[in-house]
Parts: C-alpha cells; structure tokens; sequence
C-alpha cells in the first residue's frame, strides 16, 4: 500500500469514528447506490451515504464531514439532478428533515420537507398560496436554491427567510431581500451555505379553493411525459421556450441508448429503461449544440450535475 492510500485509509477511519460518535453507529454508510435516490434512476455510488431525519441531523453531518475535509453533497428527492455513473467523492446526504410549525398564514418548515405535503398541510391549515406546489417533485430546500415553480408562481414569493449553514459552520438566517431570488436561481447556487429551514408566508382562503386549485394543477401535471425524468431539462431563453426551440431542430423522439427526448415535450428526457448518465448528458448537450446552430441560442440546464464527470 502507497503512502497515499495509507494516509487515505487512516483519515477514513477518523472521520468514521467522529461521525459515529456525533450521529450513531450504523447510520453512515459507503458505497451506496445513488440511482434509488434521483428521479433519473441513474448514477454510481455516493463514496460515503447518510440519511438526515433532523435538522440537527443535517448540521452535525456537514460540520463533520467539513472538519474532516470530506466534500458534501445534499440531495433531496433527486427531482433535478443528473448523478454521474461514475459517482459522487465524500458525503452525500439525502435529508428528509421534514419538521413543519404552522402560526396564522406563516409556515415555519425544514429544508427536507416534501413539497407536495407542505402544500397539503398549508391546505389542511386554510393557508392559500402553495398551491402550485403540489405539481412539483422535491423538497423545499432545493426548491428554494432553484427557486422553483410554475410560469407564473415560484417558492421565492413566498418565503420571509431562510435559515442556513453557512460555509463558517454557522447557523444564521437570510431576509429574502438577501438571497437573489430570480427566475429559477437564488444567491444559493454560488455559495457553499446549507439551507436548513424557511419562514414562509401565505394568504387565508378557503379549503375548497385551494383543493380546486390544487386540483387544476394536478390535472395540467397528467399531461406531462411519463416515466423516470427530471423534469425540464433546460431554463426557457426570454420570450421562448426551451421545448419548443428543441422541437423545431426535429429532436423529438431523439434516442442515446436508453435514452429519449420526451415525443409528449422536448424539454424532458426520459429513461426508456436502462439509460445512463453518460447517455443522458450526451442528449442533453445533442440539444444545446442543435438549438445553438440552428436559433443561436445557447440553452442553460436548469438541472444540475453531480459527481465524477470526465473533463
């Protein structure tokens, strides 16, 4: 064994016994595979692996792990993110940290929290405003680092403030006035800061109102493609639409392997069955290049790479 894998091995265990000793035996695990954790149901495996059921779950893990120098990754339900064959180096984190307090038309709720139950408790509670959550995948955390939403309605407008780690390992809360909200992106996708938890503000309405607008939205959803996804693909270009730009390069129905441009809607690519990230991602640059050529538009991912990548 060489030096470098000795000194590897070495601070491997220390950063397996102090995450043991901070968040229990048996909860770490390495070399587990990420395809169960994403929408895409691809990619290798997460070097090491931990579930986080707390929001001090999700605290203690990434203080650890920064101490020991080990890279952190934070998934949710993996709705919008392309995990590498090959894998993701260090800690990744799936954080179902789904604590809700409910006061008047706020919701207190933590970034682990599913956003098609956070829209149903703000139902149950007669709070209006959340309704269009319930056609998208995910948790609220990497809902608001995407400033995710519909065309007309998106999680920014409705937030007060965001708790966070920040890169300093401390827990500190952001006004919306600071987080750069804007069309699907947040001051969040160019910081190391952790979101932990939101303060979020509704409106009060009526339980059947919001049930038939919830309602509506679930029925618009039915119409979208099928199968393994992440859903759109690509941001819409101002005063266009991704789909549509791809549509007219003939693209629809464009296979790589296992996987396909959605024939329902240009902007999603589907795992046929067996697709792999590789396969994924070369259809997805297929289409930046086409809609580039043909309209001069360069198309920006709205999902988001994780893991080992090739050059």
């Amino acid at each position: 064994m060489t030096r470098e894998r000795e000194v590897a091995r070495v601070e491997a265990g220390e950063f397996v016994r102090a995450f043991e000793a901070r968040l229990g035996s048996g909860r770490l695990r390495s070399q587990e595979p990420l395809a169960p954790y994403v929408n895409w149901r691809v990619g290798g495996p997460a070097e090491w692996f931990f579930i986080a059921r707390t929001r001090a779950d999700v605290i203690v893990a990434v203080r650890t792990a920064r101490e020991a120098g080990v890279p952190v990754t934070i998934l949710g339900y993996g709705a919008n993110v392309l995990v590498s064959d090959a894998g993701v180096r260090g800690l990744v984190i799936v954080n179902r940290a789904e604590g809700v307090e409910i006061r008047g038309d706020e919701i207190w709720a933590e970034s682990g929290m599913n956003l098609v139950a956070l829209a149903r408790r703000a139902s149950e509670a007669g709070i209006g405003g959340f309704e269009f959550l319930v056609g998208i995948p995910g948790t609220l955390g990497g809902a608001i680092v995407g400033n995710a939403g519909t065309r007309e309605e998106w999680i920014g407008e409705r937030v007060l403030e965001v708790e966070v780690l920040d890169e300093r390992g401390e827990v500190i809360r952001w006004p919306r006035a600071h987080l750069e909200f804007g069309y699907r992106r947040s001051r969040f996708q160019r910081t190391n800061d952790v979101v932990l938890a939101a303060r979020l503000k509704g409106y009060p309405a009526s339980r059947s109102e919001i049930e038939a607008k919830m309602q509506r939205m679930l029925e618009a959803r039915r119409h979208q493609p099928s199968g393994p996804s992440a859903g759109s693909v690509f941001k819409n270009p101002p005063g266009d639409y991704a789909g549509r730009l791809i549509e007219a390069c003939g693209l629809k129905g464009s296979r790589l392997g296992g996987a396909m441009i959605s024939e329902r809607h240009a902007n999603f690519i589907i795992n046929t069955g067996g697709a792999t990230a590789r396969e994924i991602r070369a259809l997805i640059e297929r289409a930046k290049a086409a809609v580039r050529e043909r309209f001069g538009i360069l198309l920006e991912e709205e999902i988001r790479y994780v893991g080992i990548w090739d050059p």
